[in-house]
């Protein structure tokens, strides 16, 4: 990731979230099967939804930046799956 310079801490965010997004999205061999003779290969595709939030005065706990994440991450799931969306600022859901 040494790409990332100087941004600002959302382009940086961003431009590692859709690292992991588009490396995820590769796809992957499983083989089923317990030997060579009765192995299949399956070629597999995954697809993420990422919830992003960038906190920089550490005055949030732990368990508000996790629920602030979950927001934005069922935000990328609404938008249609296999997308990044950041939190932006609001208090969480309850």
């Amino acid at each position: 990731m040494g790409d990332l310079g100087d941004t600002e801490p959302d382009a940086k965010a961003g431009v590692v979230a859709e690292k992991i997004r588009t490396t995820l999205a590769q796809p992957f061999l499983l083989t089923v099967g317990q030997t060579a003779a009765t192995h299949k290969v399956v070629k597999h595709y995954c697809s993420a939804s990422i919830g992003v939030v960038v906190f920089m005065n550490h005055d949030l706990s732990q368990e508000e930046v996790l629920k602030r994440a979950d927001d934005a991450m069922y935000q990328a799931k609404e938008a249609g799956r296999n997308s990044i969306r950041f939190h932006k600022g609001s208090p969480a859901r309850a």
